[in-house]
């Protein structure tokens, strides 16, 4: 099972998947390059307590990946 969450103003939306169906793992890379090309930066949780890293790909095998909006300039 993974786990897309997308920070927003309101806090945050949490979207699963299924890894073992098909459907499932395409609408997630689905979402995932819609908010790429919107401008958001994916972040893989670490583990224990551990930092994020960076992606720039779909990879339907980390359990949880945080989407952060992209910054608005005032």
């Amino acid at each position: 099972m993974g786990v897309q969450i997308i920070m927003d103003r309101s806090g945050d939306t949490r979207h699963t998947f299924d890894t073992s169906d098909p459907d499932s793992v395409v609408r997630a890379d689905e979402r995932f390059q819609a908010l790429i090309s919107k401008g958001f930066r994916a972040v893989a949780l670490g583990r224990d307590g551990n930092s994020g890293e960076l992606i720039r790909r779909f990879d339907p095998n980390l359990e949880q990946t945080l989407f952060i909006p992209p910054s608005r300039g005032g």
